[in-house]
């Protein structure tokens, strides 16, 4: 949820830092219930194998849910904005599609 924040700070994302704060705050229980779940189905399946496996594949996957979230909500790409060209924002490393 930083990353977005970040990301929508960079970009003057929205009115002000209360209407930000607001869609982050109706949007962070989703993204805590796609990582809690996550973890839940990737140590329930592969931890019962090899516990080591488990947390590789559970790092893995939350990192590819942590770009997930930051790319499809974080990068608006209907909010025209001359700040971040292409809507992402100076920072974002270029390594990373957005």
């Amino acid at each position: 949820m930083a990353a977005i924040g970040r990301v929508w700070s960079a970009c003057d994302v929205g009115s002000g830092a209360a209407a930000n704060s607001l869609a982050l705050a109706a949007i962070a229980p989703v993204v805590w219930l796609a990582v809690t779940l996550s973890w839940v189905l990737v140590c329930g399946s592969v931890g019962r194998v090899h516990r080591g496996a488990a947390l590789v594949a559970g790092a893995l996957l939350n990192a590819w849910l942590l770009w997930f979230s930051v790319v499809w909500l974080g990068v608006l790409d209907s909010y025209p904005d001359p700040n971040c060209p292409g809507n992402v924002p100076a920072w974002w490393p270029r390594l990373i599609p957005a």
